[in-house]
């Protein structure tokens, strides 16, 4: 009788069995289990799914929809708000793609387990051991064009386009030591139009008062130092 194994579902004929048709479960193992893991894209598209969902792992030999689990880069599509994906409690490296420009994927191990927040418009490389993951890299998003409020995410690099009128960008709220939110004044009009970044509780440049920026053509980032300054200027 087959077995399977832990991590990728391979099927593991038991001894003696399958005679004169163990070559086909072989070629099956090569062609939907190894090739998957190794070379495997999937396009998930969670637009007809409810959060949270759980990711298929199917045994043996199984088309990528059945085993999505395995396959080496997920491109998640077509979620239209935050959503949580549940990943099995088994160590693998996956290259994660979040296509939303607007909204989070939570990959969480199991329906309990820890977590890991992929922002939109950002790829990443993690693995996990089945019970941590571990963010080995992570692709920053192109840069956005803004022309009126916007809360950023970690990573973000914006054109900030105050030409019609002076807006507020956030900053993102509980970050971690070491976010970056960079900008540009993209129609060199912060002298007239003002742009206001907002300090969402935080401190920036170790005040408690939003940053207005009114310097034409202004480009700037700020990093996140932690609770004491807060966001701190890379470039003055």
């Amino acid at each position: 009788m087959s077995t399977y194994s832990t991590r990728l579902k391979i099927e593991l004929i038991g001894s003696g069995e399958q005679s004169n048709s163990w070559g086909n479960t072989t070629n099956n193992n090569f062609d939907q289990v190894f090739e998957q893991s190794i070379a495997g894209v999937y396009s998930k598209n969670l637009g007809a799914e409810s959060s949270p969902y759980t990711l298929t792992s199917g045994n043996g030999p199984q088309t990528q929809a059945n085993n999505e689990a395995r396959q080496a880069a997920i491109l998640f599509t077509g979620h239209t708000s935050d959503f949580i994906v549940q990943f099995p409690t088994v160590e693998k490296l996956y290259f994660l793609r979040n296509a939303s420009s607007t909204y989070k994927i939570t990959a969480r191990l199991g329906g309990a387990g820890n977590t890991f927040v992929v922002n939109p418009s950002r790829n990443v490389l993690i693995a996990t051991d089945g019970t941590n993951w571990f963010e080995l890299q992570t692709q920053g998003s192109d840069w956005l064009t803004k022309t009126t409020t916007y809360t950023a995410f970690p990573g973000d690099k914006i054109f900030a386009d105050t030409s019609s009128a002076a807006f507020t960008i956030t900053l993102p709220a509980s970050p971690s030591v070491g976010d970056e939110v960079r900008f540009l004044d993209l129609a060199n009009t912060f002298d007239s139009n003002n742009l206001t970044v907002g300090r969402n509780s935080e401190k920036i440049d170790g005040a408690t008062a939003d940053l207005t920026v009114a310097t034409e053509g202004a480009a700037f980032a700020l990093v996140y130092s932690g609770a004491t300054y807060g966001w701190k200027l890379l470039e003055k």
